[in-house]
């Protein structure tokens, strides 16, 4: 028989609990939650306290896995809690009570076979249940069902409703353990992640880094067999392939076979996957008739997928959310570790300096914007100009979700090829680390870490990086030692934006800051690098931060292409014919005027 005069229920219930036994109670389920060192100390305490208050003749609690929507039974009155029985949503009575999220009252089994064969596996003899959610905040954390073999006598207190008021402390418990569970599982991945990161950066041979990747992977996540998959540069075609786990005898055609409809599988889906039901695909993503599930990431360079990971495994759903995201930014560091590798091949296969300058510069060249981007109320251009042929200045304009665009320019330490490479380490770290969606301020942190992990001492990079949001015409940004932009104002006054922090890959704890300033109509942002004011004319003077902003106030009427093609000619006027002395790298953004 189902209760049907209860809803969701919580705190409310707790005004028909009589006083002196409420107090008492929650006083003690207060202890024990708090007191309990782990979730296995914190099930045998809530055993322990139904037993005593509600005098039941066993108990069961299901623990709530969102990602795989399934409950696994604990029975903490035994000295191995883990039963091994498991349940879906929806199914048997305590998934028909996680779906329903209300507690119920059963005296009859035989509308949930499921439930019927695991109270019978348990041993487990009843003639009523009281069936009740575990949450916290709106989440579901497991299910706890209590037995009776002899329903409990009526009395001053409705058990069900007892049992709510209870399950609603216990759920604060196992809420904490199960977040400090996840707390530490991410943070131990992003050692181990930091560490397989730091360990592929060094190798440059390409063979070498690929067999280095599949090695690193088997520290980070289970698989029975991997492969990775490049395509060439020129086409679609996989060009090297590194695996593991394949019998000798496999054709090699057909492991070819599957890193091509990988590919095309994460080109459509446009992201990494988990594929539990191998039967759904109309195309093998296997090469293995023992294989029972399979997690594929895309290797993404300057918004090409430029070649696929895939992992299988025997064990069906083996994969978990926290491994995807863990596979999503390995796959980020190994993308740049491989165009890494790859661009010192290309440098290596050419015969002399001035090729190997040449494409240097045309893949910096793709990494910069081809076009002005389609920001809503702003007009922006941008300018780079190479002291060499190639340069260790960087801007680009990056879309982040609709209606808000990042704004983003840099400088290397150095000059030429040395510096193009860290600036496409640079890069390839900031879009990976933008993806994730972070804070502004994390963002700068983490790409921080990594370029000390990846650089020389007397390598770093100076960063601006700011958000320009369409609709509120707000800029929220950070500065990591750059050459703070300019803002001025339609009326002429000008705001220098310092705010952030010290230049990244110098020091390892670094923090940063972000802040806000409102964009209005007839503003102009004017983002450079050093090799803009620190040009010198024939007499060795500096053209400087003030002849600058001098020179944007007086253009400021104009549009962002005016003001950047006014702002190039009059300081290589002002160098007297000497030229770009350094990498020459100019942002300019002016909102429109309403």
């Amino acid at each position: 028989m189902r209760d049907s005069s209860l809803k969701n229920t919580s705190l409310p219930l707790l005004r028909t609990i009589p006083l002196d036994v409420k107090t008492s109670v929650l006083v003690r389920i207060f202890e024990d939650i708090h007191s309990a060192p782990d979730l296995d100390r914190l099930l045998r305490n809530m055993n322990r306290m139904i037993r005593e208050e509600l005098a039941c003749d066993a108990l069961l609690i299901s623990i709530y896995d969102p990602y795989r929507e399934e409950l696994s039974y604990f029975r903490p009155d035994r000295r191995t809690m883990e039963t091994g029985l498991k349940l879906k949503l929806g199914e048997g009575l305590a998934g028909a009570v996680a779906l329903s999220r209300t507690p119920v009252r059963i005296s009859e089994i035989d509308p949930y076979p499921l439930s019927k064969i695991i109270y019978d596996a348990q041993h487990i003899k009843f003639r009523q249940i009281l069936v009740c959610p575990l949450e916290r905040r709106g989440t579901l954390l497991g299910i706890l069902e209590v037995f009776f073999k002899n329903p409990p006598a009526p009395g001053p207190v409705d058990l069900l409703q007892y049992l709510t008021v209870l399950a609603f402390q216990m759920g604060m418990g196992i809420n904490y353990f199960k977040m400090s569970e996840h707390t530490e599982r991410i943070s131990l991945q992003e050692q181990k992640l930091a560490e397989v990161a730091q360990r592929i950066s060094v190798s440059l041979d390409l063979d070498e880094l690929l067999d280095l990747i599949i090695d690193s992977l088997r520290s980070l996540l289970p698989f029975d067999a991997a492969g990775i998959y490049l395509r060439a540069r020129d086409s679609d075609r996989i060009k090297r392939m590194v695996v593991y786990g394949y019998s000798s005898d496999l054709h090699q055609e057909k492991i070819l076979n599957v890193g091509q409809n990988a590919m095309k599988l994460v080109e459509k889906t446009g992201s990494a996957a988990i594929l539990k039901d191998l039967t759904l695909y109309p195309v093998d993503v296997n090469a293995r008739s023992s294989t029972r599930c399979v997690m594929v990431s895309p290797i993404v360079s300057n918004n090409r997928t430029i070649g696929v990971f895939t992992f299988e495994s025997d064990e069906p759903d083996v994969y978990t959310r926290d491994d995807l995201v863990l596979f999503q930014k390995f796959a980020q560091q190994a993308a740049l570790s491989i165009e890494k590798a790859r661009l010192h091949q290309a440098l290596l296969e050419k015969n002399t300096l001035e090729q190997e300058i040449n494409i240097a510069r045309q893949i910096q060249l793709s990494f910069l914007p081809d076009k002005e981007p389609p920001i809503r109320g702003v007009e922006v251009a941008g300018l780079n100009l190479p002291s060499r042929l190639v340069s260790g200045d960087y801007y680009d304009f990056i879309p982040i979700v609709d209606g808000q665009w990042g704004l983003l320019i840099s400088d290397v330490s150095g000059k030429g090829i040395p510096a193009s490479l860290i600036m496409a380490s640079f890069r390839a770290s900031m879009l990976a680390e933008i993806r994730n969606n972070y804070a502004i301020a994390t963002i700068m942190s983490k790409v921080n870490k990594l370029l000390w992990e990846s650089t020389d001492e007397d390598q770093f990079v100076t960063a601006f990086y700011a958000v320009l949001n369409e609709s509120e015409r707000v800029l929220t940004y950070c500065n990591a030692g750059h050459n703070p932009p300019l803002l001025i104002r339609a009326d002429g006054r000008s705001l220098s934006l310092e705010t952030g922090g010290l230049i990244l890959g110098a020091f390892l704890n670094s923090t940063y800051q972000e802040a806000r300033v409102e964009v209005s109509p007839g503003d102009v942002l004017l983002m450079y690098t050093d090799g803009v004011t620190e040009i010198f004319d024939s007499q060795g003077q500096e053209f400087g931060v003030e002849r600058l902003v001098a020179l944007v106030r007086e253009s400021r009427h104009l549009s962002a292409k005016e003001i950047m093609g006014t702002v190039r000619s009059r300081i290589l006027e002002f160098s007297g014919g000497l030229g770009v002395q350094d990498d020459f790298t100019l942002v300019v953004a002016k909102a429109d005027t309403l």
